[in-house]
């Protein structure tokens, strides 16, 4: 059975996805949005059970889910955020395949270039003498803001953090003077006292 766009890509970046493992329906691994150190809170490193990221298919569509956060796009919107290069050429691909635009999960190459900031919207023109030709949008840097005049303003209020009452501090304060009465009885026990 030969394997889709998708399924290749997903070939070509398993080996960078930690503890990828390929199910019947769906590629599981770690998490790269909460689980992307490989370990857990406590230090220790994931079990392969543990992995929550998922990329499967419904109607023809690949997805991202991960059960453990919640994140969930569109498989071109993974690759867009963690794989930006591969990005360029599954749109690329899916552009010749004629499969981008509109009512599709994936732009245009020419969406997506305009969207980067590669493409002009400003067509070039080719053959006319340089004096004829229309000149191209240059972008121009943003004019400076002129400074208001000085006037007299109000003082900034910085809000503080809620005070503590005094039983608080002493309460936090008494354990404070146990631990210290703790390790002088300890030490006064070393010596001989």
């Amino acid at each position: 059975m030969p394997k889709t766009l998708e399924e290749n890509l997903i070939n070509h970046i398993s080996p960078s996805l930690l503890l990828y493992s390929e199910q019947s329906n769906a590629h599981r691994f770690l998490c790269p949005y909460c689980q992307s150190s490989g370990r857990d809170k406590k230090g220790k490193l994931y079990a392969p059970s543990a992995a929550k990221g998922f990329l499967y298919t419904v109607d023809n569509a690949w997805n991202y889910k991960c059960h453990k956060c919640s994140a969930g796009h569109s498989f071109e919107k993974f690759l867009e955020i963690f794989y930006p290069l591969l990005h360029f050429e599954y749109v690329r691909l899916r552009d010749q395949l004629g499969t981008t635009g509109f009512q599709t999960n994936c732009p245009s190459l020419e969406t997506l270039l305009r969207k980067k900031g590669m493409l002009c919207s400003d067509p070039l023109v080719f053959g006319l003498p340089r004096q004829l030709q229309q000149p191209q949008h240059i972008p121009q840097p943003p004019a400076a803001r002129p400074k208001p005049a000085l006037t007299p303003t109000a003082p900034m209020v910085t809000n503080l953090p809620p005070m503590r009452s005094p039983q608080q501090q002493a309460g936090h304060q008494s354990r404070l003077n146990h631990l210290v009465k703790q390790r002088q009885q300890r030490r006064q026990e070393r010596q001989g006292y």
